[in-house]
């Protein structure tokens, strides 16, 4: 029988920033009683976290996956990641620049969407010319949705798309591009994948333009965000308590 989530929390270093702490801190009391997985190379000093943080198992993978950039988004496109937590219903990737106000987890698990993260104001475009839509069937997609740092994902339908495009998947895995792109663009193409529009994921979490999305979308506080300190910090702050302690960190 499936287990209904594990929160999966990469990291590459042997410890944390002041302020990733805060962010993690913040995250894991939200997410009280929920399984969490450190995701981390082979190689890793896992003291400091062990220490800071007993109840957070660990799943290791090569070192080479954690490389650089393009190699976290390889790994995140691999089969084989998402066959490491089959036996869950979702996965929730929570980087450490990601905090999550609240838990709403639930409620979202419990809607159709397969993958749900940030909204990007301005959208991504690509011209897709490959696979079934290659030559005259190319296709000039533009997406809304969404950010992988703060993402929420329905295992087996993941593993369903990469399973779909095996061309797209072999040139993302060629050029070490985004893996959030590719969720993103081959969902869009997808006959059974659902992801939602851009207001609908800015109540899940947001990250360029958090203002914006809270005006257009009612005024309501996402159940997270992603790289909150780097975009309109000043937002961010006025629901994150204490601010002096945040004024110290940022």
């Amino acid at each position: 029988m499936s287990e209904p989530l594990a929160i999966l929390i990469p990291l590459y270093k042997s410890s944390l920033s002041a302020i990733e702490e805060y962010s993690l801190d913040f995250s894991l009391r939200s997410l009280v009683g929920r399984s969490a997985f450190f995701i981390a190379p082979d190689s890793l000093s896992c003291d400091y976290y062990r220490a800071r943080y007993p109840w957070v198992d660990f799943v290791f993978f090569a070192d080479d996956c954690f490389a650089s950039i393009a190699a976290y988004n390889r790994l995140l496109l691999s089969q084989s990641f998402y066959e490491c937590f089959v036996r869950f219903d979702f996965i929730l990737i929570l980087q450490t620049d990601a905090i999550v106000l609240r838990d709403d987890l639930d409620v979202w698990m419990s809607k159709p969407f397969d993958y749900i993260g940030a909204p990007w104001p301005d959208g991504n475009e690509l011209f897709v010319n490959l696979g079934r839509f290659e030559g005259e069937f190319g296709k000039r997609v533009k997406v809304y949705v969404g950010n992988g740092g703060l993402s929420l994902r329905r295992v087996k339908k993941c593993l369903s798309l990469l399973n779909e495009f095996p061309v797209a998947v072999s040139v993302f895995l060629n050029t070490g591009s985004s893996e959030d792109l590719f969720f993103s663009y081959m969902g869009a193409l997808s006959a059974d994948f659902i992801i939602p529009n851009e207001i609908t994921a800015s109540l899940f979490s947001m990250e360029l333009k958090p203002a914006y999305y809270y005006q257009v979308n009612g005024g309501i506080v996402p159940m997270g965000g992603h790289a909150w300190w780097k975009y309109d910090v000043a937002f961010w702050k006025a629901f994150l308590p204490p601010a002096a302690l945040l004024d110290d960190l940022i």
